[in-house]
Order: structure tokens, then C-alpha cells, then sequence
């Protein structure tokens, strides 16, 4: 009897995972001859990706929140997070995320072209009053006790210094750099 509720139990868990998160790591060698971790949390009934950044002060998580239709970034070296709308064509489905982390895996010397170009104002991108249910959990989760920054997806033009840009989103696939722009 026992047994029977040990393999019913296993059963269990093994399908909740398979059906509502789907967990990539990825390992990649970065250029101070160390190891880069990113890893991919993908919830398919909810319809989010997380995607967190394990590289010291460099380090980031970001949330694409498919059922809001926006994406956030929280950069842990600048305290503070990023948030874009999604109705961006640079921006990939959840299936199509979720096929490129595939190929990722399987082909480790694979490298994307596809880069978002993100600029906000520091003065005039801040989000003082912040409705999250417009935003949804997720986001909430990672953003609610740090400033938050509306960003614009651009193409990169002469006043964005790449230097000062942070880098966020899914390395050597979809890569985000978040910069300050000298304008609003």
C-alpha cells in the first residue's frame, strides 16, 4: 500500500513539472576565462519566462510576461528595474523563446544577432505610482521594492554609449541592453 502512494506521489510531481515549468540551464564560458550560468524558468500555463543571469555584479533577472505584454529587467549592480511593452517585433513569442533555448543547448556555439536596443531617461522614465495588476505578479515580484523606469525599444543611435549599457534578457540569443539616453 505504501508503495502504491510512493509511485502515485512521483507520478505527481513529475507531471506538474512537465505541464506548468519548464527549467533550462545554461552554461557558457564568458571572457574573464570563468563560467557564465543563465537560467530559464518558462511557465507554460501561466505564460511568463524568467531568465536569470549569474555573473557576479553583472547579474540580472528578467520576466517576460506574455499575458501582460510587457518585460521587466531588474539589473542587481544599478538597484533598480526596466520595464518595456512587448508589442515590439524584436520580441519573440513564448514558443519561438522557448525553441531558440533549445537550440541553444543543443548547438553550444550557437550566437544570435538579435539584440533590443532599450533607452530611458533617468529623470523623466520614473514610475512613481504603479498599478501591478496592469504589470501582474511576476513582475511585481521582482520589481516592487526598487525604482521602476518605463524604457522604449529604439534602434541604437549615435547618443547611446554602449559602454554604460546593461546587459540583460538571454545572452547570446535575444540580448537586451538597457542604456540612459540623453533625451527623453
Amino acid at each position: 500500500m505504501q508503495m502504491a502512494h510512493v509511485v502515485c506521489l512521483v507520478l505527481a510531481i513529475f507531471g506538474t513539472q512537465s505541464h506548468g515549468y519548464e527549467v533550462y540551464n545554461i552554461i557558457s564560458p564568458n571572457n574573464n576565462g570563468g563560467n557564465l550560468q543563465e537560467t530559464v524558468t518558462v511557465d507554460n500555463e501561466k505564460n511568463f519566462a524568467i531568465i536569470n543571469i549569474h555573473a557576479g555584479s553583472c547579474s540580472s533577472t528578467t520576466v517576460f510576461d506574455y499575458k501582460h505584454g510587457y518585460i521587466a529587467s531588474r539589473v542587481l549592480s544599478r538597484r533598480a528595474c526596466y520595464i518595456l511593452d512587448m508589442k515590439h517585433k524584436a520580441i519573440p513569442a513564448l514558443d519561438q523563446l522557448k525553441r531558440y533555448i533549445y537550440e541553444r543547448k543543443a548547438l553550444t556555439n550557437m550566437y544570435s544577432d538579435k539584440y533590443i536596443w532599450v533607452k530611458y531617461s533617468p529623470l523623466q522614465s520614473l514610475i512613481t505610482h504603479v498599478d501591478w495588476f496592469l504589470f501582474g505578479s511576476p513582475i511585481k515580484q521582482l520589481c516592487s521594492h526598487v525604482p521602476l523606469y518605463k524604457g522604449d525599444v529604439v534602434e541604437k543611435t549615435h547618443d547611446i554609449r554602449a559602454e554604460a549599457c546593461a546587459k540583460t534578457g538571454l545572452l547570446g540569443i535575444l540580448g537586451i541592453s538597457i542604456c540612459a539616453g540623453t533625451d527623453a
